[in-house]
């Protein structure tokens, strides 16, 4: 790649961030459905057109936020199988998740966006590709850790992948009761002990005591 191709590179991943900081705070200030392309495009004193050159819908764009949470998860994740002892590495990375759906309430949703019928037409591959792949890492961190505790002998042997996506499901899952609840002005915990209690129960299940124990009862 030559110098000049190098700086146009440069030039359209800064604009790209430009727009991303902006509809950042236009989504946080009037929430998805309040957020439209052109508040986007004032708020980044680009045109709307300008915004359409770099994704491909309001969906696109909003998508396209959790694209640095998941690259400081792998970032952090690794840092915890380098620094935890074994017998903590599952609940140390799954604290960094929890931790993230408490301070930023928007990530979640995004998450929860990409689970809507009909979704992917209005999804850019550059997008796609990006979180797609940022999901994947967050999950190969959560098998890695499961998978450590079986070598270590703290887990029975068990599928590390299927474990992680088991994890992934049930987090997802409790964040989304957690909101379905507070939307309907149901009674709620604070997520962390929802989230916590949920943990609890899949170390239960990886322990070899516990597993040979439900096998006896079977």
């Amino acid at each position: 790649m030559t110098n000049a191709q190098e700086r146009k590179a440069q030039e359209r991943q800064a604009r790209r961030r430009r727009i991303q900081e902006a509809a950042r705070t236009v989504f946080s200030e009037r929430g998805y459905a309040g957020a439209s392309i052109e508040l986007i495009a004032r708020a980044a004193q680009l045109s709307v057109g300008a915004i359409y050159l770099y994704f491909r819908s309001k969906e696109d764009l909003y998508v396209s936020l959790i694209e640095d949470t998941l690259t400081v998860f792998d970032v952090e994740m690794a840092q915890v199988r380098e620094q935890t002892e074994v017998s903590s590495r599952l609940r140390a990375t799954w604290s960094i998740l929890v931790r993230w759906a408490e301070k930023d309430p928007e990530g979640p949703r995004i998450l929860r966006l990409l689970a809507q019928p009909a979704i992917r037409p209005q999804l850019s591959d550059e997008v796609v590709t990006a979180v797609s792949a940022g999901i994947g890492r967050v999950q190969d961190h959560i098998g890695a850790s499961v998978a450590d505790g079986i070598h270590a002998g703290i887990y029975r042997q068990v599928n590390a992948r299927e474990i992680a996506d088991l994890a992934w499901s049930v987090l997802l899952g409790s964040l989304d009761a957690a909101e379905m609840q507070t939307n309907l002005g149901l009674p709620t915990e604070v997520l962390a002990l929802r989230t916590d209690r949920a943990l609890a129960l899949i170390e239960s299940a990886l322990t070899p005591q516990v597993a040979a124990t439900l096998r006896a009862v079977a």
